[in-house]
Order: structure tokens, then C-alpha cells, then sequence
């Protein structure tokens, strides 16, 4: 018991005097906590609205003012058109649309019912249901508040308002269709980031690196030597996650599989690049190990926590996690069927990533081995 204890001091002592490891011990669980405390959150709020109102009368006006009243919707766009409700929810301007018909308030006076038309964005499942759900009650209200006024008058009780739901992208709701494409930014992470940070911290740890940096090898050959095999395997590993998710799940791939590509390129060059410059600043297998997973990629992204359901600040937080852009081109290209008109913003977002941490990584990289 003696020597067992003695060994564990011994590993007690080399934790402290790692100037890294006892921080990243501290911060990763505390991150943590902080994500799925605040950040994580099933029940939606704010969910953005588009809406074609042809009647501007006082049924639509109490409906919309019933659809955003405790923050159930947020009104982002006014469309002139039923085609232009669709196109908000193509581009990811509104997740929900609402086409009013012309006439309402006569309907409704007459005793007919107005039907409404509901686009929902069904590429999350579990925010289509909970939509929908937040939609049929906003118009079980107002109904309720109609149909009192019959009732007392004696007249025929039928449902004022009628919607007509229409489940976008993912009509079946299958689980699959959603998690796959998000699947596929976690596996290109995964290649890429952590396999790299770790290859040059373990070449580093066993004087591997200044056999290398005593060879004719410059440092950005050396960089590129290194990662381009973790490149040829992300990418083969998401093409294969790729092929099995349409052949055995049946998910599709609606829009153009060069934009697919060129998106996985961008955040697999940029994540490389994220592994070189962890690798520089760890000193051992540990601390990148640890330094790749408080980087909060996955819970920011959108890949399973839906971000609609975020407070603002994390909302606002997630538009610095790159694997949020590759999954909004994936599950747009693939389930969406959209193209480059739309998904310009996400390419570009991506583009300014991999060339900011291409450039951090090359200095630092250049400055450790001029030390």
C-alpha cells in the first residue's frame, strides 16, 4: 500500500505542476454544466414566423397577435405572395409560415371556415411537433374565443379557423433524416481535429518532431505532410456515412453534391488547421485531448439541440462554432434541395474560418519551431 500510494503522489505532483492540464480540468466540466444548463433547451421559443396575411382583418390580427404572445413566434418576414412563405422557409429567413386566405372575417361571419395554410420546416422532427403543437393551440384560442359568441347567439358551432399542416423536407418525420447530416460534421471533426492534434503532440513527446525539424522538411510541408492523410480519411469517412444514411435510411440528397463537397472541404481544411494550432499549444496527448473537447462544437452547432431553443447570448455564441455551417449546408443541400443562392452565407462563413485559423496555426506554428 505504501509503494501504491507513493505512486499516486507522485502522479498527484506531475497533474499540479502541468501549468495546462489542472485548467482544462476545471473549465471543460464547468462548460459543460454552463451548456447544458442554460444552453440546452427542448422547449422553443421566438420560433421565427413568415406570413402572407391576404385578409388584414380582425381574425388575422388576433391570430397573429395570439401566435406571438409569450413568445411562442417571432414575425421575421412579411411575404406579398403564398410562393414568397415557402421561399422564407427554403432559406432559412423562418422556420414556420402561415398563408391567411383573402376574406376571413366575412368566412367567419357566414359561419364557414377559413382555412389555413402551415409550412413547417421538418428537417428537425422534434421542433416540427413541438411548431405545430405551439400552432394548433394559438389557434384553439382564438376558435375558443369565436365560438363563445355562437354559442350564446344559439348559432351553428363549427371551427372558425381550419389549418392545413405541411411538414417540409421531412414529411415522415424520420429521425434519421435529421441526425445524419450532423452525423457527418461530428465524424469530420472528430478525423480531423483531434486525430491531428494529437499526432503532432505525440511526435513532439517522443522526439519525434526534431528528427523531422532536422530534415530537409520546411514547416508548412512538415504541416501539410502531416494532416493530409487525416484529410483523405474524413472525407472517406463521410462519404461512407454519407452512402450508408441514403442506402440503408433512405436519406436524400436533393441538391448538388459538388456544393456538398466543397462545404465538407472548407471545414475539413479550417479543422485541420484547429488540430495544428491546439498542437501547439499542448505539451502532451492529455492536454489536446482535452483542449479538442472544450471546444463546444457539438452543443452549438445545431447537430441534436435544437438552437431556436437557446438564450439569446448562446445563440449569438453559435455563430462562432463552424460545424453550425456545415451542418445548415448539409441538411440544406440534402433535405432541402437548395443551392448556392441560399447557402452562400454558410460557404462564405466557412471560407473566413478555415483562412483565420489557416493563418494562426502557420504563425504559431512557424514561431514554436523557430523557439
Amino acid at each position: 500500500m505504501s509503494r501504491i500510494l507513493a505512486l499516486a503522489e507522485k502522479e498527484f505532483l506531475q497533474i499540479r505542476r502541468d501549468h495546462v492540464l489542472p485548467r482544462l480540468i476545471v473549465l471543460l466540466p464547468t462548460l459543460m454544466l454552463l451548456l447544458f444548463g442554460y444552453a440546452i433547451n427542448f422547449t422553443l421559443e421566438n420560433i421565427s414566423l413568415a406570413v402572407y396575411d391576404a385578409s388584414q382583418d380582425r381574425i388575422s390580427q388576433t391570430l397573429l397577435q395570439e401566435l406571438t404572445r409569450d413568445n411562442r413566434f417571432r414575425l421575421k418576414v412579411v411575404a406579398q405572395s403564398p410562393e414568397e412563405v415557402v421561399a422564407a422557409v427554403d432559406r432559412g429567413q423562418a422556420r414556420v409560415g402561415l398563408v391567411v386566405p383573402e376574406g376571413a372575417l366575412a368566412k367567419v361571419r357566414r359561419g364557414e371556415s377559413v382555412n389555413l395554410e402551415v409550412y413547417v420546416d421538418g428537417t428537425d422532427p422534434n421542433f416540427a411537433f413541438q411548431a405545430q403543437a405551439a400552432l394548433r393551440k394559438a389557434i384553439q384560442e382564438v376558435n375558443a374565443r369565436i365560438l363563445v359568441g355562437r354559442a350564446l347567439s344559439g348559432e351553428a358551432v363549427l371551427p372558425p379557423l381550419s389549418p392545413t399542416l405541411h411538414t417540409l423536407y421531412n414529411p415522415d418525420n424520420k429521425t434519421a433524416w435529421f441526425m445524419i447530416p450532423g452525423i457527418i460534421g461530428l465524424v469530420l471533426t472528430m478525423f480531423t481535429v483531434l486525430l491531428t492534434a494529437l499526432s503532432i503532440v505525440r511526435e513532439a513527446e517522443s522526439r519525434m518532431m526534431e528528427s523531422l525539424l532536422a530534415s530537409p522538411l520546411r514547416p508548412h510541408e512538415m504541416v501539410l505532410g502531416k494532416v493530409l492523410p487525416y484529410l483523405v480519411i474524413a472525407f472517406a469517412v463521410a462519404l461512407l456515412v454519407l452512402a450508408l444514411g441514403h442506402l440503408v435510411f433512405g436519406v436524400p440528397v436533393r441538391g448538388s453534391l459538388l456544393l456538398l463537397l466543397l462545404a465538407m472541404f472548407l471545414f475539413v481544411l479550417g479543422s485541420l488547421a484547429a488540430g495544428v494550432l491546439i498542437s501547439t499549444l499542448a505539451r502532451t496527448q492529455v492536454q489536446a485531448v482535452f483542449g479538442t473537447y472544450a471546444f463546444p462544437t457539438i452543443f452549438l452547432s445545431g447537430f441534436v439541440f435544437p438552437i431556436d431553443g437557446m438564450p439569446r447570448f448562446f445563440q449569438a455564441l453559435s455563430y462562432l462554432v463552424p460545424a453550425r455551417y456545415l451542418i445548415e449546408v448539409l441538411r440544406g443541400v440534402m433535405l432541402k434541395g437548395v443551392g448556392w443562392g441560399v447557402l452562400w452565407p454558410h460557404l462564405l462563413a466557412l471560407a473566413l474560418f478555415s483562412a483565420l485559423v489557416l493563418f494562426l496555426a502557420s504563425a504559431r506554428f512557424q514561431r514554436q519551431v523557430a523557439v
